[in-house]
Order: structure tokens, then sequence, then C-alpha cells
């Protein structure tokens, strides 16, 4: 496999996005430049103001950004969250926004892509959820799992997300 040279941030509209900054605290201790793309329903939930205090990442929303410009390099693609949109569009090659073209691309590249699902109990039971999934997973995408606590579906946490990017590097 080609040397990893970077960390892209694929965050999608879920309620989870709210951990981004600790996410990001975590993931520039690996010494990667840490490169951050939104969707557009994650701009509802966290605000690129509040994530440009973030030291250690690049916030990307064009193809013009320098980090993209002239071909991206060789990285780990992490989807946290990875809303039921996020994951249908992925599995299904739509690559309409920058941030989902840049995971379609990691896919074809053969580079690691890792998805934490995030979504409520009701969208992760519908079939194409789990369909989406195993598609990813038959890829050879790392998925995540999410876990109950009361009555939430919760995202897996910042550790074990960390555990699968340390695994994904090596």
């Amino acid at each position: 496999m080609t040397d990893l040279k970077a960390i892209y941030l694929v965050v999608s509209g879920a309620s989870a996005a709210r951990c981004v900054p600790d996410l990001l605290k975590a993931l520039t201790e690996f010494g990667l430049p840490v490169y951050t793309l939104l969707t557009d329903s994650a701009h509802d939930i966290i605000s690129p103001y509040n994530l440009a205090d973030q030291q250690g990442h690049q916030l990307v929303s064009s193809y013009f950004n320098p980090a993209l410009l002239n071909g991206r390099e060789p990285g780990l693609t992490l989807v946290a969250p990875a809303t039921f949109n996020t994951i249908s569009k992925i599995s299904q090659g739509i690559a309409d926004t920058l941030p989902h073209s840049l995971v379609a691309e990691a896919i074809g590249a053969g580079w690691p892509v890792i998805v934490v699902p995030a979504m409520n109990p009701y969208l992760a039971n519908h079939p194409l959820a789990r369909k989406n999934v195993q598609t990813l997973q038959a890829w050879g995408l790392t998925v995540l799992e999410s876990h109950m606590e009361n009555d939430l579906l919760m995202m897996a946490s910042i550790e074990e997300i960390i555990t699968a990017v340390e695994a994904a590097l090596k």
C-alpha cells in the first residue's frame, strides 16, 4: 500500500458531529496533516468557524484548496459521523458533493476508509442501511459498530475511532 500522508475527515450532518472538535484533537496526534470536509447538512450541526479554531487541521471547502489543487496526497479517509444519507451515497457511488467525491476517490485509489455510522434506530433498521453497510464492508472499508445507550443509538466513541485509525495507518 502507498504510504499514507494525510487524514481526510468527512463530517456529515448527524448530531454526533458536535464531537468533531474533540476528534480533531485526537487525530492531530498522529502527526499527519488533517483535512476536514463538511457535507452541506453538517453545516446545520457544527459551524466551520468553530472548527477553524481547532489547531492542527485545515478546513477544505473547494477543489481549489491547495490540499487538493494538484491532486491530493494518499491518505486515510474517515467519515465521522456518517449519516444514513452519506452511507447510502457512498455505497451507491454517488459523488455529488466534494466530501462524497473524496470518499469515492479514496475507495477507487484503494486507500483505507473508515465509516462511523450515526443515525437514529429507525434509520439503522432500514433494510438499505444494513445492505449498504454490508456493501462497504465487502469493498474492504472499515465500518465501526454503533451501540445502544438508554434508548439512543450512539456512534462509536472517539477512543474506538482512534483505535481504528491506528490500525489503518499501520
